[in-house]
């Protein structure tokens, strides 16, 4: 009997699968749209449940296309793009919407609603962001999970609950709760390599709560792709598939692995290919750029090295852009002519236009002649790699005319500003030691063969295809076969793939100096572009907001004070509230207590600061409420924010964790622990401008002691003063 396996892929609008035979062979496919919600500032969502719909339509139409019997089905894989799902403790959804719709629980990978908050946690220089390039991005899921608990408490609360895209859709389909090493390490920043959750990284962005139940919301079971999943199909998914239960289910793969999975082993000629010396690149509407090592290569600007997140006992790296089909779409929205060309051609309206340019231009190659006088920076989103957020598209040469011919050179130009993105991303790989024999594309884009023309002769790379018309959904299927039995991944990789013959060589020559120059042209356009934002960043003022915590963020003083007043009368002190308040108010404790045993004339006992802080911290955890209208008058600035203050490190996280404002700093919060000396000194301010990168005079202080407010003043910040 043919055996058969099953890919599901759901990108950002529909969900798809493939059935293909033991050989990677295509066997039949199936389509379904899935609704997309976008709202004021870049927040883009979507709804579990229109999802998995659409999955399970596409599946069933794809088996019956098939014409294959249930028991050819020896197993399926899912991949997806990777965004956030949020469900309750009984799996239902919970909303992640500004507008509260309670459909919409999915923050899609596109959003870029945590931009801020990425900020942040780059601000604290986290050593576990190594491993995203030194940065993270608002796409990946801790900047978004921060985003909820800062603007939708609510929501985490209820939760039970954090899925990957992926994951989720495994859920679905067999009721476990295993999570995928692909997505867990690239977008949660699971540790694979060391079989672990960053600890240490959740505390100091404010999601220690994850760690609860041994990170069951996320994920307390984590499996390498491929692996099966509880007792494979539940008899529920099988019935609306079509299939048997207990059809095998893989641990599945982020889309863009998806493609890397379906391109990176391919055969050529019969001959097996070494997966090391390929880059995949995956073209939908973002871009990814995958390269695998035996030994870990960080690249700044680089998601990764990530541990087995494809093969095992492999490193794997992905640069990318957020925007590619995207960008393209959105370039040619703009153009009036389009609305025309489509009109007239349909939905074969972009091959259309292509054929129209290699004819004016004489050949593929000789297509990016067109645009010489016309630059393009497609950053529309932001840069992905080198990480800029607030990157935005700049277009340089335009002039008035909007006819078909200005189309085509419009649309051209943008392709070779891709490419010029792409060709850099290239260049950093191969500066840390990655060498690549061909490029091998994958995605919707890369059907174009302008498109990969450009960017072998931009890149100087052979760009090869797969045999296949469907890689990411291959990719998928493959994991289906492993989670069978039937493949690992490295036999799946090679034996289920072949590469596609006429492969695109670099042209050499007169069409290598032409893209030379207009790649300079391309990078003066992207620093002007970063200038421009430079100087309106400096005209704002301020640039961050400086927070005392103790009586301006938390009602804390009077607690403290009382706690400290009991202690000294006990150790044979009296003071008074106003002698309490002088000595300790704004003041670090170890040089208070300093001053104390200097008016005893003996010292305190030896257990007093102990025993004080650990008095304090409990009678905060049961006393202890926030300052109110912080979370509003935080949220309503556009200047970033930290804390600095006198107290300990755990003293001041657990404050705002008990008042609920530790999502609106982390990790940018600063204890005069870190500092020679505390308050009235200018060290802390000075310590805490430096963590995040401005100067002194760019900085607003809000303090309510004395100390605090000499501290500003000499620091050379403005401070206003909190009553």
């Amino acid at each position: 009997m043919r055996e058969a396996y099953i890919g599901v892929d759901v990108g950002t609008l529909s969900a798809r699968a493939g059935v293909f035979d033991a050989f990677g062979r295509l066997i039949a496919s199936a389509r379904r749209p899935i609704a997309v919600w976008r709202e004021p500032g870049d927040i883009v969502e979507q709804s579990s449940d229109d999802i998995w719909s659409a999955v399970l339509s596409a599946v069933r139409e794809a088996v019956q296309a098939s014409e294959l019997k249930p028991e050819a089905f020896r197993g399926m894989g899912f991949d997806a793009t990777c965004s956030l799902v949020v469900l309750d403790r009984d799996a239902r959804p919970l909303s992640v919407s500004p507008t509260d719709a309670p459909e919409r629980d999915v923050i899609v990978w596109m959003d870029h609603r945590a931009v801020d908050d990425a900020e942040r946690i780059n601000g604290g220089g986290h050593k576990t962001l190594r491993y995203v390039g030194g940065k993270i991005s608002p796409e990946m899921h801790a900047p978004k999970l921060v985003w909820l608990a800062r603007r939708k408490p609510e929501t985490i609360a209820k939760a039970g609950h954090f899925f990957d895209l992926t994951d989720f859709l495994s859920f679905r389909a067999t009721g476990s709760l295993t999570r995928s090493a692909c997505p867990a390490t690239c977008k949660f920043g699971y540790l694979a390599h060391e079989k672990r959750w960053p600890d240490e990284f959740f505390d100091s962005v404010g999601l220690g709560f994850l760690k609860e139940d041994d990170y069951a919301r996320i994920g307390a079971t984590v499996a390498w792709p491929g692996a099966p999943l509880g007792y494979g199909l539940t008899a529920e998914a099988a019935a609306a598939m079509g299939l048997l239960p207990g059809t095998p289910v893989g641990a599945g793969l982020i889309d863009a692995h998806a493609g890397a999975a379906g391109t990176l082993g391919a055969r050529a000629d019969g001959v097996e290919a070494d997966p090391r010396r390929r880059l995949a690149l995956i073209l939908g509407t973002s871009s990814s750029c995958m390269a695998l090592a035996d030994e870990p290569r960080f690249v700044d600007g680089i998601w990764g090295p990530h541990f087995g997140a494809l093969t095992p006992n492999q490193w794997l790296v992905d640069g990318g852009q957020s925007a590619f089909g995207g960008a393209i779409d959105h370039l040619l929205r703009l153009h009036p002519a389009f609305a025309e060309l489509s009109a007239r051609a349909g939905p074969l309206a972009l091959p259309a236009l292509e054929k129209e340019i290699v004819a004016r231009a004489g050949g593929l190659s000789q297509a990016a002649l067109i645009a010489e006088g016309l630059h393009l920076l497609p950053d529309f989103i932001g840069s992905r790699s080198s990480a800029d957020t607030r990157a935005r598209g700049a277009l340089m040469g335009m002039d008035l005319r909007d006819d078909l011919a200005s189309l085509e050179e419009l649309y051209v130009a943008g392709l070779c500003g891709l490419a010029y993105g792409l060709a850099d991303i290239v260049g950093k790989l191969e500066a840390s030691c990655y060498q690549f024999d061909s490029i091998v594309v994958s995605g919707g884009a890369a059907r174009s063969p302008m498109i990969r023309q450009i960017i072998a002769d931009v890149c100087g790379r052979t760009v090869e295809s797969p045999d296949t018309s469907e890689p990411v959904l291959l990719g998928s299927a493959m994991v289906g076969a492993i989670a069978a039995g039937a493949q690992t991944m490295a036999s799946a990789m090679s034996s289920m793939s072949t590469i596609a013959p006429h492969a695109m060589t670099p042209a050499g020559g007169a069409i290598a100096a032409f893209h030379t120059r207009k790649r300079q042209a391309f990078e003066m356009l992207r620093q002007t572009e970063l200038g421009v934002r430079e100087l309106n960043r400096k005209s704002r003022w301020p640039q961050v907001v400086i927070f005392d915590c103790d009586g301006v963020l938390v009602d804390s003083e009077v607690i403290a004070l009382g706690v400290m007043r009991r202690r000294l009368d006990e150790a044979g002190l009296r003071l008074t509230d106003q002698e309490t308040r002088e000595r300790f108010l704004g003041r670090r404790l170890d040089s208070s207590l300093r001053g104390i045993e200097t008016e005893l004339g003996a010292p305190l006992p030896e257990t007093f600061r102990e025993d004080f802080s650990r008095e304090i911290l409990l009678a905060f955890t049961r006393e202890l409420k926030g300052v109110e209208g912080v979370r509003q008058a935080v949220e309503g600035l556009r200047a970033r924010v930290c804390v600095a203050s006198s107290s300990g490190p755990e003293r001041i996280r657990l404050s705002l964790r008990v008042a609920g404002y530790e999502t609106l700093f982390a990790p940018n919060i600063f204890s005069a622990a870190e500092v020679a000396e505390g308050k009235p000194s200018p060290d802390l301010f000075l310590h805490a401008a430096r963590r995040m990168g401005v100067e002194p005079k760019d900085c607003l202080v809000i303090e309510d002691s004395v100390a605090g407010v000499i501290a500003g003043r000499a620091a050379g910040m403005t401070v206003f003063g909190f009553v």
